[in-house]
């Protein structure tokens, strides 16, 4: 596909950023668990324009051209005023374009686009680059305190030892900030923990701390050759106690596929991703927006159901419907988890696991959203899986089932072992004889 070049000169300072989304989970005594919902982070550029009344034009009939933030172009970041020389396919984050206009028709404006930059990672070993001696360094402990305050304060400590943070600031040639940049990505934001040592020359202790970096969003302000001002927040970790397990959660992550199968093509969504697709089982599974509700049950308890809303925003949905009909409802759907290795981008063999199947129902659409239940048939039983109870009498619930297994005349039983030695049928006895009817524990 060809996509218009945006090719109109800017100001040699700007800012370029590098977004990521990561989940954090708080565990017991300040430990983590961390979980990457994007495999590529999210690239922006906001461009400063002085253009005079031809350049101002021209400027808004490209953003006319590719009508706001509906089309797409194609972005060489220059080499020149700092960039790497990489071509990126991005589009406008505002369907506005605002300029001020100044004195003969001359105009200020700014300008922000986006993309998803899966280029290539460098890997950068450390982060041991020289920053501004002057740095703001922070001790925390996370305590809990009860929100109205009465005589009686209740507090609890969570964390035994607490926490360092460390906000670096950094002016750096075009090289370096690149390679800082670098080091960013390969991190994927706050997703993976990494050694730092802070040297005494900089204020420190000389003493390694695992570390990660505190926000998923790195800032960086370009100016003239490329040279680059940031700020990085890195804040101390608790490395979890097995380092295999570590390294682990660091190259195997979740993700979660669906399948709704259409006669004439179905439908394949990878969830949430920025990657463009994923091959499972010969299929194509395309990231697009996908969010799941609770696993429900109807007021019979007769049906399970599980809610998933999916982008309409194309009108993929609705084009299905105007042209096949309403195929998507009773149509099989499934929900499948599998394990990507962040490193390959490739799936672990053998790990894939079904989370719900069923079929589609209760179908609705708008412009921006189609919504839906996957919808499992319990055939009846009020809940899924035979609640277990340790107790001395029998557990079947009724009489004479599949479970009981007694075929004889007797039509009564009251569950305990001496009727089910008088019905010589001890072998299907589903209780714990051997345990006491009532224990009393004084104190």
């Amino acid at each position: 596909m060809e996509y218009p070049v945006f090719d109109i000169p800017y100001q040699e300072a700007y800012t370029t950023s590098i977004e990521f989304n990561t989940q954090i989970n708080e565990k017991m005594k300040g430990h983590e668990q961390r979980y990457p919902v994007w495999t590529y982070p999210k690239r922006i550029f906001t461009l400063k324009f002085d253009k005079n009344p031809a350049g101002r034009k021209a400027l808004e009939d490209f953003f006319v051209s590719v009508m706001g933030r509906a089309g797409q172009f194609k972005f060489v970041w220059d080499v020149e005023k700092g960039g790497n020389g990489k071509s990126y396919i991005c589009q406008f984050e505002s369907d506005n374009l605002q300029q001020n206009l100044k004195n003969f028709g001359f105009s200020e404006t700014e300008v922000k686009f986006s993309c998803i930059d899966d280029s290539p990672v460098e890997q950068v070993e450390e982060l041991d680059f020289y920053y501004q001696a002057e740095c703001e360094q922070t001790t925390e402990f996370y305590t809990v305190v009860d929100e109205i305050f009465s005589a009686r304060k209740e507090t609890k400590a969570y964390w035994d030892v607490p926490k360092k943070s460390w906000k670096l600031k950094f002016d750096k040639n075009a090289a370096v900030r690149k390679q800082l940049e670098e080091f960013f990505i390969a991190k994927r934001g706050r997703f993976r923990s990494f050694q730092w040592k802070w040297k005494k020359e900089y204020g420190g202790d000389d003493k390694i701390y695992t570390v990660r970096f505190d926000k998923d969003l790195l800032d960086v302000n370009v100016n003239t050759y490329g040279f680059g001002e940031l700020e990085m927040t890195i804040k101390e970790v608790f490395p979890n106690q097995n380092p295999l397990s570590e390294v682990e959660k660091d190259e195997i992550i979740p993700r979660k596929l669906l399948r709704i199968e259409l006669e004439g093509g179905s439908i394949y969504i990878l969830d949430n991703e920025t990657m463009t697709s994923l091959s499972y089982n010969g299929e194509e599974y395309l990231g697009a927006p996908l969010s799941f509700g609770e696993i429900k049950k109807d007021d019979t308890s007769s049906v399970s159901k599980l809610n998933i809303e999916l982008s309409n925003v194309g009108l993929s949905v609705s084009g299905i419907i105007g042209q096949r009909g309403d195929v998507i409802t009773r149509a099989p759907a499934v929900l499948t988890l599998v394990f990507l290795n962040v490193n390959t981008n490739t799936l672990i063999p053998n790990f894939n696991q079904v989370l719900f199947a069923g079929t589609c129902n209760n179908l609705k659409l708008d412009y921006e959203h189609a919504s839906m239940d996957i919808e499992t048939s319990l055939g009846g039983y009020e809940i899924q899986a035979p609640v277990m109870k340790y107790r001395t009498t029998c557990q079947v619930r009724r009489f004479k089932d599949c479970r009981c297994g007694y075929t004889g005349e007797e039509t009564n039983c009251d569950r305990t072992f001496e009727r089910c030695k008088e019905l010589e049928n001890t072998e299907n006895f589903r209780g714990f004889p051997q345990m006491y009817n009532q224990l009393v524990i004084r104190v």
